[in-house]
């Protein structure tokens, strides 16, 4: 079983800061990257973005026509292939935006006119219901100068499921600050496809083996990783902390673990290696 993530990184140009923003603006810029999908049959999801705005204000009910949203359009909207940007690869979104230092971000919106789910060369039917675009609320400060990142994690696995012979996009979200994000990597015992991460303490066996409405398994992961042909893998942009991963075959059985996992802000934990389930 195969995860899918959609990553929207917030990617902060400094130079731009320098040359035409006033002392104490941030200079934000937009970036999308992603991996793998869980459907065998699936050979691109095409996404068409025509906006990245972020607004300042707490209220998360506020609309989308409200003055304390500040945009970027991207004019002509820029269609992407997500299956192209795996293993940390991304691709820019539109112009840079200009915050002021000390704010706060309270939501980020990814204004999306389509996505395209492809079989082959034939487009499957593929509905989104949100018709405003695609939202994350969740808190960071901008600092009083300089830059800031973040990432918005679109789990497509979790989001786009089949209905019959629809696909249908439901967006589960997270979000975190990129510098303050860390990095796993590792290598996998044999016949391990996927690595899933749990935050410490939180798996039950029962995730391997119950599905959700959705027909999906190992729902409460908090990101996972398709092993590469060297049997290692690479778990990006996660929140500082410890976590425990889990390997799955191809039948989804758990056949490989490591505890405590440890993510250090702004690093890399290299040789996180799980091994083999006696």
């Amino acid at each position: 079983m195969k995860r899918f993530t959609w990553i929207l990184s917030l990617i902060a140009v400094a130079a731009l800061a320098f040359s035409c923003a006033e002392p104490n603006d941030v200079s934000v810029g937009f970036a999308l990257t992603d991996a793998p999908i869980d459907e065998s049959l699936v050979t691109a999801v095409n996404v068409t973005v025509s906006e990245v705005a972020v607004n300042e204000s707490a209220d998360a009910s506020l609309a989308d026509g409200d003055g304390s949203w500040k945009k970027v359009t991207i004019d002509p909207p820029v269609t992407i292939n997500l299956l192209d940007l795996q293993g940390g690869l991304y691709e820019d979104l539109g112009d840079p935006i200009v915050l002021a230092g000390g704010t706060q971000i309270n939501q980020i919106r990814l204004g999306v006119d389509a996505v395209q789910v492809m079989e082959g060369d034939v487009a499957a039917v593929t509905t989104m219901p949100s018709a405003t675009g695609l939202k994350i609320v969740n808190a960071f400060r901008v600092p009083l100068s300089g830059a800031i990142t973040v990432t918005v994690d679109f789990d497509v696995r979790k989001s786009v499921v089949l209905t019959g012979s629809t696909y249908v996009v439901k967006p589960v979200l997270r979000a975190v600050v990129d510098n303050e994000a860390g990095q796993l990597t590792g290598t996998v015992p044999a016949g391990v496809v996927t690595v899933y991460a749990y935050t410490d303490g939180s798996y039950v066996d029962a995730e391997a083996t119950t599905a959700n409405a959705d027909g999906l398994y190992f729902t409460g992961a908090y990101t996972s990783a398709t092993v590469k042909a060297d049997a290692t893998y690479v778990l990006a942009f996660m929140d500082a902390g410890a976590y425990d991963l889990y390997g799955v075959d191809s039948t989804g059985a758990v056949i490989a673990e490591l505890q405590d996992a440890v993510v250090t802000e702004g690093d890399v934990t290299d040789h996180a290696d799980l091994t083999a389930i006696p």
